[in-house]
């Protein structure tokens, strides 16, 4: 009965450390701004992220006026507008601006969620006002003046083209897709994310309860199970993420939207596989110490 309860134990300790050190990364990246600035600020991922802009750009001002012939010049302006933005001085500021203005709006669309789901009202469960929006309203406005200049000579364009009125800078990801997370589901993920400590802390002790319940030559139970799981749910959580992705590709159909969900989801792949792969090792460490617990168990029985 002892091993039994330990065993036990040492599954939820396993479990509740993979939940609490997932949720710890991705809360902060939701609730802190330096962590998306580290992720899509800079590096490989964030540079194939800026060189889809212009594309992504040109492909948002389609029915921007209804008339064809000023979208077409609209959209040639745009896209050859923001190849050359990428390169200017302010390009970076605004590109963080963007990012943090991306965050910020996420986090506070979960807190007003929230916020009725405690008065009393449900969601949907087809519901998209829980998923990511790329807010691009920084980036926008600095090719204003040169969109201006592009389109002065299009007959029936204001020159004081108000461009970021006229131009949708918000960009649906769908992350996460309503099919694997509901609106209330990410909302109560995101509230129960913040007690990361709490879980953590859970961990430790159900970890310690386990190795005094379990009899003094079986303790390498614990130390076994509690590393396996923890293996395997980071490598579940790596599975998940992969199937995710997938989901993405199939349901998003908007071109601006998948031109730039490509490198997003690569740059939180290249922010999370690290991570996840030490957690993976980790994992595998304590569970080989169990296993040489074990053996040395067995020998001294012997």
């Amino acid at each position: 009965m002892r091993n039994f309860l330990a065993v036990v134990l040492a599954i939820l300790a396993g479990l509740t450390t993979v939940f609490g050190l997932v949720s710890w990364r991705v809360s902060e990246l939701i609730h802190d701004p330096e962590p998306v600035q580290e992720v899509l600020g800079s590096g490989e991922a964030a540079d194939e992220f800026k060189a889809a802009l212009p594309k992504a750009l040109g492909n948002m001002t389609v029915g921007a006026t209804g008339v064809a012939a000023v979208d077409d010049a609209i959209n040639t302006a745009v896209t050859e507008a923001s190849g050359q933005i990428v390169a200017e001085d302010g390009f970076d500021q605004a590109w963080s601006e963007s990012l943090e203005l991306t965050r910020a709006e996420w986090a506070d669309d979960l807190s007003a969620l929230r916020a009725h789901m405690n008065a009393g009202h449900a969601l949907e469960d087809n519901s998209t006002a829980a998923q990511l929006d790329l807010r691009l309203d920084p980036i926008i406005g600095l090719i204003g003046s040169m969109i201006e200049d592009a389109v002065s000579g299009v007959p029936g364009v204001d020159v004081s083209l108000d461009l970021e009125s006229d131009v949708e800078a918000t960009v649906p990801t769908s992350i996460p897709p309503v099919n694997l997370l509901t609106a209330e589901q990410v909302v109560m993920a995101d509230e129960l994310m913040t007690l990361w400590p709490v879980m953590l802390a859970l961990a430790s002790v159900l970890f310690i309860i386990a190795l005094v319940v379990a009899p003094a030559g079986n303790r390498w139970m614990v130390w076994l199970m509690t590393g396996l799981l923890t293996a395997l749910g980071g490598a579940l959580v790596k599975i998940g993420y992969t199937v995710m992705q997938n989901q993405l590709r199939d349901r998003v159909d908007d071109p601006a939207a998948m031109s730039l969900l490509r490198p997003l989801l690569r740059a939180l792949q290249d922010w999370a596989d690290p991570q996840l792969i030490v957690l993976i090792v980790a994992g595998v460490g304590v569970a080989l110490i169990g296993i040489l617990g074990g053996l040395i168990s067995s020998h001294r029985r012997r």
